[in-house]
């Protein structure tokens, strides 16, 4: 998928409805997922995002069933919500962030409990909040020293998680972090 900046489908007559596939990868260029872009995929097993998606429609990759991967390669991408949120029930358990990623969204992984890997980079600077909240299958993150800020709610409620490295670079930690 290579449009640069789509509009939004509709939730009820999303494209490639009925197909099976199972790959999807957004292109470089591209800035924006449209809202409802691949919504009820259960085929789609990989998804790979592009370096210059900036922001990604609301439920674009909800009820993929079939999800597991995601790499996530966006430099600057904007946050999420818990009520619009993009991958809402896809049982994603592998993240692979880029090495060019700066920032890793608020609500990035927001209640994946099927999260059991994800490798944060040098170049992350800040975690938003509630990126990794409800990922209960995460046992252990480390945190790079590229790191300065970690938000509210980060970790919070990973009740799977027993080991944390965090580095001296991290000069704030919001509440219930």
């Amino acid at each position: 998928f290579n449009a640069v900046n789509c509009g939004d489908f509709s939730s009820s007559y999303p494209p490639f409805n009925g197909c099976p596939i199972s790959t999807i990868n957004i292109g470089d260029s591209v800035q924006r997922i449209p809202a409802y872009f691949a919504d009820d995929k259960s085929a789609l097993t990989s998804l790979t995002i592009g370096n210059s998606v900036t922001s990604i429609g609301s439920s674009a990759f909800e009820n993929c069933s079939g999800l597991t991967t995601l790499t996530f390669n966006a430099i600057n991408c904007s946050s999420f919500t818990s009520s619009s949120h993009p991958f809402t029930d896809c049982p994603i358990s592998t993240i692979v962030i880029g090495d060019s990623v700066q920032t890793i969204p608020a609500y990035f992984a927001y209640n994946k409990s099927s999260l059991t890997s994800v490798t944060i980079p040098n170049s992350v600077t800040s975690i938003g909040e509630n990126a990794f909240s409800g990922c209960s299958g995460l046992t252990s993150v480390t945190i790079p020293n590229s790191v300065t800020s970690i938000g509210s709610s980060a970790f919070y409620n990973c009740s799977g998680l027993t080991s944390v490295t965090i580095p001296n670079s991290v000069t704030s930690i919001a509440s219930s972090a």
